[in-house]
């Protein structure tokens, strides 16, 4: 269980302990906040926490009908941590099974608090190429997760292909990568194809072009030449991968937001961070 958000989460002080029959007898009879869903209840070192269900009544304030302990102090751990938005549930979900207790209540930033039970991760595969590593696509996914943009616990790996295995039929020919941003070098490098380099007849047709289909595309409408190309397209060295589970990548074919093929969600090469976010919750959900 993980609040929506910190503000349906109300705290109370109190002076006796906090067993399950001590909170249920506090707060029958009393009036909640309409936002209201949660209650983290603290004595000293012993934390808490409940939902609540309240009468619909016009009102900032609503009686509350029935309390659900969802966590007592001898399972519930207190953690005071300046840094951590309690908005996301990855780092609420990490930070749980770093505690190794079955509930954490979370002061954070901005002194906002929240509490996270023990629920089941959703797994997640990462799949780029590097270099650069670590790569944007990974980054922009710990992003997502540490921030209110994704709501779900997600724990995901990482499986990287590198670039330079792609090389080996290569040798003996120059090669062309797609642009500098690859942050590969070469002894035979001819350049950049973003950059169009000056290419001599010779040099365009036993070049190697280090990229995917539209790479490929690329180099014929400047050249005049189908290329020899070694692919380097995350989406399509995938089906060489033997990976099982929901799967997030990258293609210059997905211009905007994302596409999902059954449990493979793709974005765009240069993908922000809301794309990412928009990308999981599809996956999560589907």
């Amino acid at each position: 269980m993980f609040p929506d958000h910190c503000k349906e989460v109300s705290v109370r002080r109190v002076d006796f302990d906090l067993t399950p029959d001590n909170l249920e007898a506090y707060f029958e009879g009393k009036k909640a906040y309409i936002r209201t869903k949660y209650y983290v209840v603290n004595n000293g070192a012993q934390w808490a926490a409940v939902r609540v269900e309240k009468e619909a009544v016009n009102g900032v304030l609503q009686p509350v009908t029935e309390v659900e302990i969802v966590a007592v102090p001898e399972e519930t751990s207190f953690v005071d941590d300046p840094s951590l938005d309690v908005l996301s549930a990855s780092r609420m979900g990490r930070l749980r099974e770093l505690e190794g207790s079955r509930c954490i209540v979370v002061r954070g930033t901005s002194e906002h608090m929240s509490f996270f039970v023990d629920q089941p991760a959703f797994e997640l595969t990462v799949v780029d190429v590097v270099p650069p590593s670590p790569t944007k696509l990974t980054r922009l996914v710990g992003d997502a997760l540490d921030s209110h943009l994704q709501d779900a616990f997600v724990k995901y790996r990482v499986v990287e292909r590198d670039i330079g295995s792609l090389l080996a039929p290569s040798e003996g020919n120059p090669v062309l990568f797609p642009c500098r941003a690859s942050g590969m070098t070469h002894p035979g490098m001819l350049g950049f194809l973003d950059e169009t380099p000056e290419l001599t007849p010779e040099q365009v047709r036993s070049a190697s072009l280090i990229g995917c289909s539209l790479s490929a595309r690329i180099f014929k409408a400047v050249y005049g030449e189908e290329p020899r190309l070694i692919n380097m397209c995350p989406v399509d060295l995938l089906s060489g991968m033997e990976i099982s589970g929901k799967v997030l990548t990258k293609c210059c074919k997905v211009k905007e937001g994302y596409e999902l093929r059954g449990d493979v969600a793709v974005v765009p090469w240069g993908a922000r961070v809301s794309d990412v976010a928009a990308a999981l919750d599809a996956l999560i959900s589907a």
